[in-house]
């Protein structure tokens, strides 16, 4: 009974030892047929281009109107009307705010009436002068005086005319800063206008870059308040001297504002674009990994040595260190590292290193994932 329970065991023990003996071998199969395959890392690339840059000088700069002026009262006097709102657009010579000037219409009704007097007066002083009857410092008596009567009507009518603040040129107000019934001593601030169809930016450039310079040259600005605009226009003044103390050179540009986007005060930053066009390799800023040890980017290759899933040469990515010159926009320049047509990694490099066999996939752009627009280039 016992020998027959060994051997039953026995056969039990050798079937399940054939049967781990296969799954073993089928696992052994997989794992070297998985070790064989190659683990490729997915990026997406961009080729390296050549393109025309016109050389650019940038620098920092303040707005200011082409015209602008903060109004205020000549003469002093009590508000009787105003005939604008805040931030409103006005006409040149439209009335704005009217002081009362009842006493100086008075003072001009009894000028006028001395200056009708001191016509007659002369008029008869000439008249008998003829007929020989009076002199001469009779008749210039009477004409000093109707002088005199005019001067005082002249002068009056300029006080009541100055009582009247109205706008100097088109534009748009500020906040008003006086009320109805205010008295107004002279000088008073009543409001700003400004004139917003253009603007000025003024700023600085080293005295090195004068012989580039010259007006008309194509000036573009960014403002924090807008980012993702870029204003335009051309240099209308270079100044005529240079600071002693900074060397720099103060340059006055005019900007179109059609859209009444800017203002006055706002800080600018400016980029003049002078000089020769000069031929530059661009790529994506997206491609570059900047570093303390110098900035890189990483070059797609094919490997003759090495096939692909698809039975082609594999492709391989090698990290490369460049020079990187100016950036327009999402592309930077590259003075040394890439050549025109050279494919750059654009995505993904964070997995690499320098041999690591990639597949291209340009499903997802890093223009899509960062939403950057393409900049023109000039």
């Amino acid at each position: 009974m016992l020998k027959r329970f060994l051997i039953a065991g026995g056969a039990m023990l050798a079937v399940i030892l054939i049967i781990a003996g296969i799954k073993g071998l089928q696992f052994y199969s997989q794992m070297k047929k998985f070790s064989g395959m190659k683990q490729q890392t997915f990026v997406s690339d961009e080729a390296a281009r050549q393109e025309t840059w016109q050389p650019d000088f940038n620098s920092v700069g303040n707005l200011a109107p082409v015209q602008g002026v903060d109004l205020s009262n000549q003469l002093a006097g009590t508000v009787s009307a105003i005939h604008f709102h805040s931030g409103q657009e006005v006409k040149q010579g439209q009335l704005l705010v009217q002081l009362d000037d009842s006493s100086e219409r008075a003072q001009l009704e009894g000028f006028q009436a001395q200056e009708k007097l001191a016509e007659l007066n002369a008029r008869r002083a000439h008249d008998v002068f003829s007929k020989h009857l009076i002199s001469q410092s009779d008749v210039d008596t009477a004409d000093s005086n109707l002088q005199q009567a005019r001067a005082n009507v002249a002068n009056t009518e300029a006080a009541i005319a100055k009582m009247a603040i109205r706008a100097p040129f088109r534009g748009r107000t500020g906040i008003r800063n006086v009320n109805l019934g205010q008295y107004l001593p002279a000088g008073t601030e009543i409001v700003t206008l400004q004139e917003l169809d253009h603007m000025y930016v003024v700023f600085s450039l080293p005295e090195q870059d004068l012989p580039v310079l010259a007006p008309h040259q194509p000036v573009e600005l960014a403002v924090d308040a807008y980012p993702d605009r870029r204003f335009s226009g051309e240099i209308n003044a270079i100044d005529s001297k240079v600071d002693p103390a900074s060397h720099n050179v103060r340059v006055q540009a005019l900007i179109a504002n059609p859209e009444r986007l800017l203002r006055a005060g706002m800080f600018a930053n400016v980029s003049v674009y002078a000089g020769k066009p000069l031929q530059v390799v661009t790529i994506p800023k997206a491609a570059v990994t900047y570093s303390l040890y110098g900035d890189s980017v990483f070059v797609i290759t094919p490997d003759k040595d090495s096939k692909d899933h698809k039975g082609g040469p594999a492709l391989k990515a090698n990290e490369v260190f460049v020079k990187l010159g100016a950036e327009r926009g999402p592309r930077v320049a590259v003075v040394e590292g890439v050549k025109p047509g050279d494919l750059v990694v654009t995505s993904g490099m964070q997995k690499l290193h320098s041999g690591t066999e990639v597949e291209i996939n340009n499903s997802v752009t890093p223009d899509q994932t960062t939403g950057a627009a393409a900049h023109e280039v000039h």
